[in-house]
């Protein structure tokens, strides 16, 4: 039988089979919330000071109050503490969500945050690059537009989630998400780059795609394995299909590079080469 598992809500352990919430949830009745996902790895999360910014950043868009919300050493201590306590000894996946309190209709009655972090197991340590490349498409269904929102992970996910039912369908690895100009800004769970002429291509934020932590990761790192970096509006179909390597990248997973989308097959030699830059900096940062 599986050790008894907790989460931490508002700072308390508490197990997870424990009902937490009303329905009247502002997070449940309206995506009043706000989340970052993170990979916990050799005893704290990577990246962490860009996530907790980035976390920070989104609440004060969606006017929650900052004074009073646990520091970034708090919540590190927290999310540690939880680690522990669920006994996870390889990587983790940490959500930690922020919800506002109280309730109240599209007005809310208070301004307060309260916050949730989950972990769930990774049964290996680190980061590692797939042998098999993805297989990919275009979902143009519900197309995800700019708003001061966008660059962050909120509740209202609802393209992601109907691109996902498209993969499921579709018998695909991954699929891409277009704004409202029709330019291809992210996939379903991912940051977008892709190689044409030892140029590296990635949409800009404001196009509409999230500001991805890794995405950050990956673009600093570009001119080390000879590659100049180019922000743009956004992919065309065409010029996907005319790239000559096409990868995706999170936090979670690291970079994944594509082997076909539509009918055009493709490797990936420079995604290799970012890989192993990203794991040299990882072990440097993270013995």
């Amino acid at each position: 039988m599986n050790a008894k598992q907790y989460l931490v809500y508002d700072g308390v352990l508490r197990p997870v089979d424990v009902p937490l919430f009303r329905s009247t949830n502002r997070g449940f009745r309206y995506g009043d919330a706000i989340f970052e996902t993170m990979r916990y790895h050799k005893g704290r999360p990577l990246f962490w000071d860009t996530h907790y910014r980035r976390l920070i950043q989104g609440m004060a868009v969606m006017r929650f109050l900052i004074k009073g919300f646990p520091t970034a050493e708090e919540l590190l201590h927290s999310i540690s503490d939880l680690v522990v306590k669920n006994r996870l000894f390889y990587d983790v996946r940490i959500r930690l969500t922020v919800f506002r309190k109280g309730e109240g209709l599209y007005t809310p009655e208070s301004l307060q945050a309260s916050w949730l972090i989950e972990t769930a197991p990774i049964t290996e340590t680190g980061y590692s690059l797939p042998e098999k490349g993805l297989l990919i498409d275009v979902y143009k269904g519900f197309p995800k537009l700019h708003s001061p929102l966008s660059p962050f992970k909120s509740a209202g996910s609802v393209p992601y989630v109907l691109a996902g039912i498209f993969c499921r369908e579709n018998d695909l690895d991954d699929c891409l998400i277009v704004n409202g100009n029709d330019k291809i800004i992210e996939s379903l769970s991912s940051s977008l780059f892709w190689i044409k002429a030892q140029t590296l291509y990635t949409p800009l934020v404001s196009t509409g795609c999230i500001d991805g932590v890794m995405r950050k990761q990956i673009m600093e790192l570009a001119p080390s394995v000879g590659l100049k970096l180019v922000e743009n509006q956004g992919a065309s179909q065409r010029e996907l299909m005319e790239a000559d390597e096409i990868f995706l990248t999170n936090a979670i997973g690291g970079i994944r590079w594509v082997s076909g989308f539509r009918g055009r097959r493709y490797f990936s030699k420079y995604a290799g080469d970012l890989y192993r830059k990203l794991m040299d900096q990882i072990r440097t940062n993270y013995r």
